[in-house]
């Protein structure tokens, strides 16, 4: 069973800010950061590597009077406004709102896991042409599903922080 935006907020799954959306199952959520992937990771068994150095933030220009950003073809890392704390009976999903996808832009997410918290959440997307994105944009919108408590919350490497070397120690 899919949450409703209400559910979502009455819960604190959500950490909103004041320019996240409540939709009829979901909440749209806004990039205050945008960093260009310049190279790949290491992924272990036990562990994934990230370089800082593979990430380089993109500056925001003056567009119409409005701060954005103008990004080339690439793969991005954004950083998102709202934070998270998945309880043990949810999981949560993030896709591109349809907006950004008719740009041919699309947003690359793995599933939540129950028991992940961060107060900013991250993610991947795949700009395939240019796109001009005014920052706090909405590009995203979170939704969860409702699932049996599971045995053992989320407690990886990625806990509390949306990169390697931003995660809570």
């Amino acid at each position: 069973m899919l949450l409703t935006s209400r559910e979502i907020l009455e819960r604190g799954i959500i950490i909103p800010s004041e320019y996240s959306k409540p939709t009829q199952v979901g909440i749209d959520l806004s990039v205050c950061k945008v960093e260009r992937i310049l190279a790949g990771s290491v992924v272990y068994k036990d562990k994934t590597i990230e370089d800082p150095l593979n990430f380089m933030e993109v500056g925001t220009v003056k567009i119409d009077g409005k701060q954005c950003w103008r990004l080339d073809k690439g793969s991005y890392a954004i950083t998102c406004n709202e934070g998270c704390k998945i309880p043990d009976n949810e999981t949560g999903f993030v896709l591109h709102r349809s907006s950004l996808y008719r740009t041919g832009t699309s947003i690359v997410s793995p599933v939540w896991d129950s028991g992940y918290e961060t107060d900013k959440m991250g993610t991947v997307m795949v700009v395939s042409v240019f796109l001009i994105l005014e920052k706090n944009a909405r590009a995203a919108q979170m939704f969860f599903h409702q699932n049996a408590p599971v045995d053992e919350l989320y407690n990886g490497q990625w806990q509390g922080g949306t990169n390697a070397w931003e995660q809570k120690k």
